[in-house]
């Protein structure tokens, strides 16, 4: 195996150990909130406003079906509803409420603490390269 391939497994590998160590740490500190799937559509609505399923589905990258089933457990929640278009009543939107907006604001206190601390470690100089580097991949 030649030395790219060897630090491509080792990148992988490592990747894929960071990812699972992030989720580990997760489950316990969001455990009085809501699960990550839900967050991130919440989120969207709450940075972007009313938004339709297919749009909420095309900003995460996952499928209708997922987003509407999702929707279905913020709306029991109580965090969204769903508003009817006034120029076309067959388009409904899901829209935020005050209480999914609160929750939506703790959550991301939450996290951003949460990578605040993991990343303390690195400069400025460094996240800049990280960052640059995930854009690299361009998956």
């Amino acid at each position: 195996m030649s030395k790219r391939e060897v630090l491509i497994q080792t990148l992988v590998s490592d990747y894929k150990n960071q990812i699972r160590k992030i989720r580990a740490c997760f489950l316990p500190m969001l455990k009085e909130y809501i699960p990550l799937n839900e967050y991130a559509a919440l989120n969207e609505l709450h940075c972007h406003g009313d938004l339709m399923i297919s749009e909420i589905a095309d900003h995460l990258q996952v499928t209708n079906s997922h987003i509407s089933v999702t929707s279905d457990k913020l709306i029991n929640r109580g965090l969204v509803i769903r508003k009817n278009s006034a120029e076309d009543r067959r388009i409904v939107y899901l829209s935020i409420t005050p209480k999914g907006e609160e929750l939506a604001v703790n959550m991301d206190k939450v996290l951003h603490e949460f990578y605040e601390e993991k990343l303390s470690k690195m400069t400025i100089g460094e996240i800049e390269t990280f960052i640059s580097l995930i854009h690299k991949i361009n998956l």
